[in-house]
């Protein structure tokens, strides 16, 4: 009898390699949206996971931030941690000044609700950090696998079995540019596309040299054909969302 195929995802977010990636994904946080943490109030971190990012950010502006995730088993031991859904956060009406959503909006299973459920807890003059990956990405983040999120999902679960790195592709859900931007309008929310400031101050020595050469080539064109081309050919866009209010 054969045994279970281990599955490369749930294996790499228990591993220490996740961990020690966490506090730079803070890092990333805390320079695109210094302005907006630094004048916040309340602020949330939705799918807090661990709750790494969470704990970074509170050292670096001293502030207190809840954590909200849907699986406790994989909390640490925290303050300010609740399990909850964040298609029903337990928040009220415009009462969160700016909330953190890195990497949340391929694994929830209702991605128009989540936008909702964001711009319903978002107070006047609040805003959200999105880090989004894109579904034409080449190569596919949690299973390493060039072209994986292109498929439909049933080739795409076959494609990660015959792999040997899981037994399907249940529960991520990358979407287009077109696709996300219309759910982020659909549900009131204005967009600010911070990826080309990212790539400027942030493409550092890990991309390597071809990642800097590229953007290099890229930066060299017209602002509106290079804004183009990244969202077809960003691996991942990073936002910062407001809510929008009636005129």
């Amino acid at each position: 009898m054969m045994g279970q195929t281990a599955d490369r995802y749930e294996s790499f977010v228990r591993s220490r390699e996740y961990r020690e990636e966490r506090p730079e994904k803070a890092r990333v946080i805390a320079h695109l949206c210094r302005n907006e943490l630094e004048g916040a109030g309340r602020i949330v971190d939705l799918g807090t996971g661990t709750g790494i990012i969470k704990n970074e950010l509170e050292v670096m502006f001293d502030k207190s931030i809840a954590g909200f995730d849907l699986d406790r088993s994989f909390m640490e031991a925290s303050p300010r941690m609740a399990v909850a859904d964040v298609l029903h956060l337990p928040l009220s009406d415009r009462s969160v000044d700016f909330a953190v959503a890195n990497h949340l909006y391929e694994h929830v299973s209702d991605q128009a609700a989540l936008f909702r459920e964001v711009a319903r807890v978002l107070a006047p003059g609040g805003s959200a950090y999105v880090s989004a990956g894109n579904r034409l990405m080449v190569m596919e983040p949690h299973y390493r696998l060039p072209f994986l999120s292109w498929l439909p999902r049933g080739l795409a679960a076959a494609y990660v079995r015959a792999s040997g790195r899981g037994g399907g592709y249940d529960g991520i859900r990358f979407l287009t540019w077109g696709r996300l931007a219309a759910l982020l309008r659909g549900a009131g929310l204005e967009v600010e596309d911070r990826t080309e400031r990212a790539l400027d101050d942030l493409l550092g020595e890990r991309r390597g040299a071809g990642a800097r050469a590229a953007w290099r080539a890229l930066r060299a064109l017209p602002a509106g054909l290079r804004r183009v081309l990244l969202r077809w050919l960003s691996p991942q866009w990073f936002l910062v969302l407001r809510r929008r209010e009636a005129a």
